[in-house]
């Protein structure tokens, strides 16, 4: 009896490990929140964006990052998931347009993430998409 009673506690005791870990993952997906149309909202874009350059901003203290591309209105560049490539350091992957015939307007349009647990928001992030590399800057303690 001590053995089977010794079996089902190890049993439990892996199961609410794994469910612990999944929980930890849930919390650090790779997918966007949201996006949307324009800049970051409540955000004056930084000078650096000049051109349209790339730009990123933390959200709710820094509980979650954004990332805004420029391009056109009707195919926008929109974030499809990150990658963790580093210490600090994010890749982010662009979704794929569908659209055949895109407008040659150039617009802003912002994608927002969960940001992971591991990285140190008090440290500047560096960011790549789109073929650019940008950095996030660290949050003031």
């Amino acid at each position: 009896m001590p053995r089977r009673l010794a079996r089902i506690t190890a049993a439990v005791l892996v199961a609410g490990v794994t469910a612990l870990m999944l929980a930890g993952c849930a919390q650090n997906s790779t997918k966007p929140v949201t996006d949307y149309r324009g800049e970051p909202k409540g955000v004056e874009a930084p000078a650096s964006s000049a051109g349209g350059a790339p730009f990123s901003v933390w959200l709710k203290n820094g509980d979650q990052f954004t990332v805004t591309f420029y391009g056109s209105s009707t195919c926008p560049p929109v974030g499809e998931r990150f990658k963790l490539t580093g210490h600090n350091a994010i890749s982010i992957t662009l979704a794929k347009t569908t659209k055949k015939a895109c407008t040659m307007d150039y617009v802003p349009h912002t994608t927002v993430f969960t940001t992971p647990n591991t990285v140190d928001r008090h440290s500047d992030v560096s960011l790549t998409g789109q073929g650019m590399t940008w950095v996030l800057q660290a949050l003031k303690k």
